[in-house]
């Protein structure tokens, strides 16, 4: 018990320094590994139903050595994998896990959605540190949805709300931490534990 209030402690306290390198080791993994598809043009104003339909056809593949844990992949290599998928062909060999889903659904969804790169993380009832990135849209209503390799869920009121729902699914109730990024990578907000309720 004492352990693993410690690791939450830990967990919370280095998830700012996770956030700020997650982004800029992406950018290099990018470069480093995906360079070759920055050509493939991407879907373009779809609505979350549709890009939700479209990352159904793929295979989560969760990321290896290359990745160095994690990285979030190029959405070009999402787009090169789904062409061939839809085209009949088998899903290219390589990593497509939940960072990738999002990659690509925050640059192919409509701007009218705002579309941004959501993750959040927290501890698993077995101590296990676990975390998920989707893409999080809005509608006209101000309710948010995340899209991803889990699906379309929502609506929600709020980020907290989508939170909440996320670790009540998983059976747990800690909260590590939470980040919403742009389509580039780029950090607009983050925190520890439970977004604000203002935060949508």
């Amino acid at each position: 018990m004492k352990w693993t209030k410690i690791k939450i402690w830990l967990a919370k306290f280095f998830y700012p320094v996770a956030i700020w390198y997650w982004p800029k080791w992406s950018k290099i993994y990018r470069w480093l590994w995906q360079g070759e598809y920055k050509d493939v043009k991407l879907d373009e104003n779809l609505s979350p139903v549709q890009a939700n339909e479209k990352v159904r056809k793929l295979t989560w593949r969760a990321d290896g050595a290359w990745a160095l844990g994690d990285a979030c992949g190029s959405p070009h290599w999402v787009q090169y994998a789904l062409n061939k998928v839809v085209a009949g062909l088998p899903q290219p060999e390589g990593y497509l896990d939940c960072d990738d889903f999002s990659s690509w659904c925050v640059n192919v969804v409509d701007k009218k959605h705002d579309p941004r790169i959501f993750t959040f993380s927290w501890m698993s009832k077995d101590g296990k540190l676990a975390g998920h990135a989707m893409c999080l849209v809005r509608q006209k209503d101000g309710r948010v949805y995340h899209i991803g390799n889990w699906g379309l869920y929502g609506p929600y009121l709020n980020l907290r709300e989508a939170c909440s729902v996320i670790l009540t699914k998983k059976g747990s109730n800690e909260p590590i931490g939470w980040s919403l990024f742009t389509k580039n990578l780029k950090k607009i907000q983050c925190g520890r534990g439970l977004p604000p309720k203002t935060v949508i």
